[in-house]
């Protein structure tokens, strides 16, 4: 039977089905997929992990290049002693600042080398399988559970496909691995910074430390944004492909949902004019920064063209 004509046939059953009725919003709520969410945020704290094992390693060092550095002085006055020490620091600044940019030098042949001992593209090609699997199998339930067909099981397995996964594991790959040159260069500022101003040893570490975990936090947010991305991507490109031009809001309706996304809740946009979220911006579900909301199919049976 020529595709042309089974698909003349599959939308007259459905307008029977359904009464006439020619615009059928989905019956299934889509799923974020979590799962994938939690692999890459497993990737990133061991990925983060590595880091901090290297830098840790190299903390005493630090503290030793440091203490060298400040000259012993004397004060009774407990407040004077950052101006103190930032005075007497003044004439071993130069020889300081060289040995811990050699130190800091070390750290990143280090970094570099252990993390050319993790397998990074083959993590992030598992979280994009996963996601990928994950979001065929959600449309497929959308799918059938409002129009009661089946789509073919591998028809969203073609190049299209894999070059989208291709495009976004490179991107993560490469996002992924300046995060930790990105951090030690902010945690080399922050020394030099604190060594001039007269910070004690002590105190420096501490905002070492408290830098890191910045860093850490802020790859955890790179996890959960690319997630939503690529899922976002994956569904519009299945949607669109499947002749769905409309979608329906859908949001997570739990405390993490922002307000200007509980407001998109339930109502209808097309694939061509996404809606404004916070602060101007126009994003389809899961393309804001952090955002888990998923776009339900509202299928038109005029323009449908499902591969059943």
């Amino acid at each position: 039977m020529d595709d042309e004509v089974r698909k003349i046939i599959l939308r007259e059953q459905l307008e029977k089905r359904y009464h006439g009725k020619k615009v059928i919003r989905s019956k299934y709520k889509v799923k974020y997929p979590d799962s994938a969410e939690r692999e890459y945020l497993r990737t990133v704290n061991e990925y983060m992990a590595i880091e901090k094992q290297v830098l840790m390693k190299y903390v005493p060092e630090i503290k030793r290049i440091i203490n060298e550095g400040t000259p012993k002085f004397n004060t009774d006055a407990k407040n004077d002693n950052d101006r103190k020490r930032r005075l007497v620091r003044f004439s071993e600044i130069d020889n300081t600042i060289r040995r811990l940019q050699m130190l800091f030098e070390s750290i990143q042949k280090e970094l570099d080398s252990a993390f050319g001992m993790y397998d990074l593209k083959r993590s992030i090609e598992k979280i994009a399988g996963l996601d990928h699997k994950l979001s065929i199998k959600e449309w497929k339930k959308a799918v059938s559970k409002t129009l009661g067909i089946d789509i073919l099981e591998d028809y969203y397995s073609g190049d299209f496909y894999r070059e989208m996964i291709e495009r976004w594991v490179s991107a993560n790959v490469d996002l992924i691995k300046t995060q930790p040159r990105e951090s030690l260069g902010r945690m080399k500022e922050l020394i030099y910074k604190d060594y001039m101003s007269g910070r004690s040893t002590s105190n420096i570490v501490k905002e070492l430390q408290a830098q890191y975990g910045m860093d850490k936090r802020h790859a955890q947010l790179i996890a959960r944004d690319q997630t939503a991305k690529l899922n976002s991507e994956i569904t519009q490109s299945q949607q669109r492909d499947a002749g769905v031009s409309k979608y329906e809001w859908s949001g997570t309706l739990d405390r993490r949902e922002r307000e200007s996304h509980r407001a998109l809740e339930g109502k209808i946009f097309s694939w061509d004019n996404p809606p404004e979220t916070d602060g101007g911006r126009r994003c389809h579900p899961g393309e804001d920064y952090q955002c888990r909301c998923c776009a339900l199919p509202v299928f038109d049976l005029d323009n449908l063209d499902l591969p059943v």
